[in-house]
């Protein structure tokens, strides 16, 4: 693939193409395939990890295994093409920011880290890695204290690896990103501090409580 020449000429399409790229909502559209509002189920939220709780393992690995890739193709292909990690990586977090607050679904969409773990798959593997340690010890210690723990030390993890700076700014934007969405929830959770922290650390929901009509989806027949 030829080299990208001009970056700045590219640059907002080859973000705006990332961030839509994000946007698709995976889960729910399996969801709703098969009769299931993921936002009237389970958590409420529109992930991989309420479509497992709701409809099944095979389910929840199918929307995350795309979830991941829409995370790794950017980075993949603008690597490829001759830009460095830092912008290559900056695609991958337009990515998570479109998961996260998609175009689609009016802003309300999953956590991310499905996508996350594919631009980080994309940049460095070894950061999959470490996510990867951390999503097993969560079956030990609990899933949102081991996503904390193995996200927020990314940044220092990426350092510790010798990435170049670009590179390693790109994940501590990523881990804000994903912390920040943690904190803030569902839109009907509690925005009180304590509850907020309590969210980022342990990435716990409201469970069942409705946040829209089905009539604001655009994915309803």
């Amino acid at each position: 693939m030829p080299a990208i020449t001009s970056p700045i000429l590219y640059w907002p399409l080859l973000l705006a193409a990332a961030y839509l790229l994000g946007s698709i909502p995976f889960a729910q559209v399996i969801a709703r395939l098969r009769g299931v509002d993921l936002r009237r189920s389970g958590t409420g939220n529109l992930g991989a990890g309420n479509l497992t709780k709701t409809m099944g393992m095979a389910w929840g690995i199918t929307a995350g295994v795309l979830d991941g890739l829409k995370g790794l193709i950017p980075v993949v292909l603008l690597v490829r093409s001759g830009l460095g990690p830092g912008a290559a990586g900056l695609a991958g977090v337009a990515a998570v920011i479109g998961h996260n607050w998609s175009f689609f679904m009016r802003g309300r969409a999953g956590r991310g880290l499905a996508t996350a773990f594919g631009l980080a798959l994309g940049l460095n593997p070894a950061l999959a890695i470490w996510t990867t340690g951390w999503a097993l010890a969560g079956w030990k210690i609990g899933g949102g204290l081991a996503g904390f723990v193995g996200w927020g030390m990314l940044p220092i993890v990426s350092i510790a690896l010798g990435a170049p700076i670009t590179e390693s700014l790109v994940v501590l934007l990523l881990t804000t990103i994903l912390i920040g969405r943690r904190m803030h929830g569902n839109p009907e959770d509690s925005q009180d501090f304590s509850a907020m922290m309590q969210r980022a650390v342990y990435d716990r929901d409201l469970v069942g409580v409705p946040s829209r009509d089905a009539a604001d989806d655009p994915l309803t027949p």
